[in-house]
């Protein structure tokens, strides 16, 4: 509960040797009440509780704290990019466009990416940062005659981005018959590897990639838990003052 809790000016906690300092040296008065013929009362005297002092120095202890001002230190990393979902075409595969594939996956680093291929052992990752996963497995397939076209499941990779953040690219020579539909709300990019060979270049400009932002620190303050704790303490030791015979 306590762990990552620092103090802002932990320097303050030498006020607490002041109070003890008053504590030895300079006792508490109180205004001198005379009785005639004191010795018949005896050697009785009033005794503060044990509570009452403990209340004194949970108020000092408390209030103190409050002034050193604990806090814990987060750390915030911003997460930005797009979700993006590489949708090729079977026929289109080949050693230069597998190397074009990693080279974008590179890339595009603060992207989340996805890849659908409908060949005969159709093939779906879903939204992942482990880009390497996906350049490896697009390094491993075959070319082979589509087994499918883009249709409306192509929304299911986007079912846990934000408004605004999806972004298709098709790679096929034969976009007419391989897109059947879009979904709604999804900027796409169609791309004929054969006829486009810097096609990675000309998304890039299109569509810039997300470069990561200054990490920024922030601090979670807790000096009100230790203030209203030496609040209650100083009612208490207020109370216990002015009961009969204790002020």
């Amino acid at each position: 509960m306590l762990e990552g809790i620092s103090f802002q000016f932990p320097k303050l906690g030498f006020i607490l040797f002041f109070f003890l300092a008053c504590e030895a040296l300079c006792p508490l008065r109180a205004n001198p009440v005379y009785f005639p013929r004191p010795a018949l009362f005896g050697g009785v005297e009033v005794k503060f509780p044990l509570w009452l002092w403990i209340a004194k120095w949970a108020m000092v202890t408390f209030l103190i704290i409050a002034l050193m001002s604990p806090v814990r230190e987060k750390e915030v990393i911003p997460q930005g990019g797009r979700d993006t979902l590489l949708v090729i075409d079977p026929a289109v595969l080949s050693p230069a466009l597998k190397k074009q594939v990693r080279d974008f996956t590179v890339r595009r680093g603060e992207d989340r990416l996805a890849l659908w291929v409908p060949a005969r052992g159709e093939v779906i990752i879903p939204m992942t940062r482990e880009h390497s996963v996906v350049s490896g497995i697009v390094n491993g397939l075959t070319s082979e005659k589509a087994h499918g076209t883009v249709s409306t499941r192509i929304s299911r990779f986007f079912t846990t981005s934000s408004e605004g953040a999806g972004w298709t690219v098709i790679l096929s020579d034969e976009p007419e018959s391989f897109v059947y539909s879009l979904p709604v709300g999804v900027q796409s990019s169609v791309v004929r590897p054969s006829s486009e060979p810097e096609w990675v270049e000309r998304l890039e400009h299109e569509f810039p990639p997300y470069r990561m932002g200054a990490v920024y620190r922030y601090y979670d303050y807790y000096y009100v838990y230790p203030l209203f704790l030496g609040f209650l303490a100083m009612l208490l030791y207020l109370y216990g003052r002015n009961q009969k015979g204790m002020g």
